[in-house]
């Protein structure tokens, strides 16, 4: 993470995640063990205004429910007074047995991310999709280096997991999808495969650039779909009626080589 982020429409993503860390700390109080930044931003590929913050919040026992209300108005608070950033921040809110676990054992925690509401989950082996990349490159805003927290996961392991995900992509895009989710869909294949094959996890944009070499028949709709993320947070209707079907042939296929 850099100073040198620049503003976006408001606070930039450097101010947002000092105030997201204040928040955190200020309602989980003693019980907050440890809070790190991973994805985009802890790796050096975050995009401005299109970029989300992804965090994870190490508890010493499991959100209850007192916690978890309170949690949720809190995240509710920060969107309100930070538009910009409503739907872009992510949390998981785990403990550290949960995390200590991982591996072998399913754990109640809570979490909030884009598209889908403050909710408690009961999470299993396939949040290795998360614990992974965390455990690999994260920073640590408060506590104790991550590597501590969750056990070494080896990369085979992961990268079943990825593979068990793009093979069940198909199912989920829906008829009214917006573009800016066929684009999450496109580039979430082109990712998977790229760490399948190559065995490391490229950013989303290394990804694309790899999959239009390697597919040239689906080049175009690759490079749409970068736009299409570009835009969005925009304001407006963006209809993707259009060009659900296409997404959708493209996800099939690439599913299908997943399997391979």
């Amino acid at each position: 993470m850099s100073d040198g982020t620049q503003a976006i429409s408001g606070a930039s993503a450097y101010e947002m995640v000092t105030s997201v860390r204040e928040a955190i700390a200020g309602v989980a109080g003693p019980l907050l063990v440890g809070l790190y930044l991973f994805g985009s931003l802890a790796t050096g590929d975050f995009e401005e205004g299109v970029s989300d913050i992804d965090l994870i919040a190490v508890l010493s026992d499991p959100p209850n429910d007192e916690l978890a209300a309170r949690l949720d108005q809190m995240h509710a608070d920060l969107a309100a007074a930070n538009p910009a950033w409503a739907g872009r921040i992510e949390v998981i809110y785990i403990s550290t047995h949960g995390l200590a676990s991982c591996r072998t054992h399913a754990a109640t925690m809570a979490v909030i991310s884009p598209g889908e509401p403050f909710h408690v989950v009961e999470a299993g082996r396939d949040w290795n999709l998360n614990w992974y990349p965390a455990r690999e490159e994260s920073v640590a805003l408060v506590g104790p280096p991550i590597q501590t927290l969750i056990p070494p996961i080896p990369f085979a392991e992961f990268a079943e997991e990825v593979r068990a995900s793009l093979m069940a992509f198909p199912g989920r895009i829906e008829d009214d999808a917006h573009p800016g989710s066929q684009a999450y869909a496109i580039l979430t294949m082109c990712r998977g495969l790229f760490t399948i094959r190559l065995g490391r996890q490229p950013s989303k944009r290394e990804a694309a650039a790899w999959a239009r070499r390697e597919f040239p028949q689906w080049a175009d709709l690759i490079a749409r779909s970068l736009a299409w993320r570009q835009r969005q947070w925009e304001p407006g209707d963006q209809n993707g009626t259009t060009t659900v079907s296409e997404t959708r042939r493209f996800v099939a296929e690439m599913a299908q080589l997943a399997r391979e």
